[in-house]
């Protein structure tokens, strides 16, 4: 059992802010001195129908200064269709909210990424665009300017920011954000909508077990769920790749491992496009490529080259036998924003984002000293500080209480993303069945998405625009499953056109070509099962 869900059997849901809470501590102060108008606004935090009941709309220049719950809106100005609202909680979580002067009566909150620590205003699907709340947050932090999402420094000594980081910063923010809507409209919001890609599509999925009524739908792109793992992984990755002699691969040497794995299974949907289709039938050996013994090339890879190809694409075992992740799958190595980014081109290459990422959870997270030396960190002498960190920072597959509530959940993943594995989504829906009941239960409300080809959350060779957010909406709205929307997902050029359009099939089915027809066109594929 992978350690991350082993940590998981065990603990118990951390505590979740309740909407009983205000109630009970209404009934308290007596409800007289709050008035019907107050309870109305209570149970509209709870998401009640009295919420929706229409109050005096506020323009945007009266929201700034204005206070609403644990928050307070430092800026509020109108531009471009739309006020935009800066505010902050707690002082270190910091919002912002862009209010569409055409409202479709819906919101949407947009994860971060990495450590967060600073506000990227980003969706990922165009749909966004259409007269969406849109809802941001820092994730409960300000990082270094120089390095953010890559700077990990607020975990050390700070109770506060951990918690926001691990889970409660977007909800702390979405009622902030739902108050400053029934405000600026007066009304709240009929549909609310979570889309987060990497540490975003974590964040995604720790709003659906510890809050699960905060979102009607959620769409995780590529999560780095099992958060601690990852990380852990990472640094096994750094440790060979900069820390053993020869280890690294320079560009030529992954133009060589990337068209070897593309010889080998690029035809095995039909079709020679530099794209592999179905992962899960690429048995790529990169043995052949392993150089004769006393022997250096260009067209071969040494004996330590091969030792870092076989660590990355290789389950990160720990010497108890426990599996802390799955590995990489081949493919894309090659891709500036795949391996060269992530792992690291070359010995004097700056360090790459996954030792970066892992530094920070060993330096303040699990040893809290900023000068320790995460080369000599050794993960089996502190599985208790592990453990702890996992259950603070992994999203569980519990999603019982989420489905339980009617919400709907889309989980999507790059097949050649070299930040997180898509065998690790692969793991996290099986998991989710055997949390729930069963895979009929988990496939009522949720469905998986392979994207051939696309690197993290987006680039790669494959189709990497999907507009799984309207997807998500139409599953709410009108009870259409994602997969029996036609969906089709496209790759486009630097003025928007599309260059590629693949069908997106649910997992575990594929793109085949169908012997003929225009290679560009998603019509001459279907979905079929490995």
């Amino acid at each position: 059992m992978p350690y991350h869900a082993a940590v998981r059997t065990t603990q118990s849901h951390l505590p979740s802010p309740s909407c009983t809470r205000p109630l009970r501590k209404a009934r308290t102060m007596g409800l007289r001195l709050f008035g019907m108008s107050m309870l109305a606004l209570l149970l509209s935090a709870c998401g009640g129908s009295e919420g929706n009941e229409a109050t005096p709309p506020e323009p945007c220049s009266g929201l700034k200064g204005r206070t609403f719950g644990e928050g307070i809106v430092d800026e509020a100005t109108s531009s471009n269709g739309e006020c935009k609202v800066n505010g902050s909680i707690r002082t270190d979580l910091r919002f912002q909210i862009h209010l569409p002067d055409t409202w479709n009566k819906k919101l949407v909150f947009g994860g971060g990424g990495g450590w967060d620590g600073m506000i990227l205003p980003f969706t990922y699907s165009p749909s966004t665009s259409g007269g969406y709340v849109l809802v941001f947050s820092n994730g409960g932090h300000e990082s270094d300017a120089a390095v953010p999402p890559f700077d990990a420094s607020f975990a050390l000594n700070n109770p506060q920011a951990r918690e926001d980081f691990a889970y409660l910063s977007s909800h702390a923010t979405l009622l902030v954000a739902r108050d400053i809507v029934r405000a600026h409209y007066g009304e709240a919001p009929a549909r609310s909508y979570f889309e987060g890609c990497s540490n975003g599509g974590r964040e995604a999925l720790m709003q659906a077990t510890h809050f699960p009524e905060d979102y009607d739908a959620i769409v995780s792109r590529a999560p780095a769920y099992d958060f601690t793992s990852l990380l852990l992984a990472f640094l096994n990755n750094a440790k060979q790749v900069r820390h053993t002699a020869g280890g690294a691969l320079d560009v030529v040497k992954l133009r060589l491992l990337s068209n070897a794995v593309l010889q080998a299974c690029d035809a095995l949907d039909g079709l020679e496009d530099g794209i592999v289709s179905d992962p899960a039938r690429c048995t790529f050996d990169p043995a052949a490529l392993r150089c004769a013994p006393g022997t250096e090339g260009s067209d071969c890879l040494t004996d330590a080259q091969m030792d870092t190809v076989a660590t990355v694409y290789s389950p990160y075992v720990l010497n108890n036998g426990t599996t802390l992740y799955p590995g990489w799958g081949p493919g894309g190595e090659s891709n500036a924003d795949g391996w060269p980014m992530w792992l690291g081109t070359s010995a004097t290459t700056p360090m790459a984002g996954q030792h970066v990422l892992a530094e920070g959870l060993v330096k303040y997270w699990l040893m809290e000293e900023p000068d320790y030396d995460v080369s000599t960190f050794v993960p089996e002498e502190h599985l208790d500080r592990i453990a702890a960190a996992s259950a603070m920072l992994d999203a569980t597959p519990d999603l019982a209480a989420f489905f339980a509530a009617g919400r709907k959940l889309i989980l999507a993943h790059g097949t050649t993303d070299w930040a997180i594995s898509y065998k690790s989504s692969i793991d996290y829906f099986e998991e989710v069945s055997g949390a729930v009941g069963g895979a009929a239960v988990r496939d009522a409300s949720m469905e998986f998405f392979l994207q051939p080809g696309v690197q993290h959350c987006q680039g790669g060779d494959g189709p990497d625009v999907i507009d799984l957010l309207e997807a998500a909406d139409r599953w709410v709205e009108a009870g259409e499953r994602p997969s029996a929307q036609g969906l089709i997902a496209e790759k486009r050029d630097g003025g928007g056109e599309p260059t590629l359009r693949r069908p997106l099939c649910p997992y575990p089915t594929f793109p085949q070509y169908k012997g003929s027809g225009d290679p560009a066109s998603a019509d001459s594929f279907s979905c079929v099962a490995p």
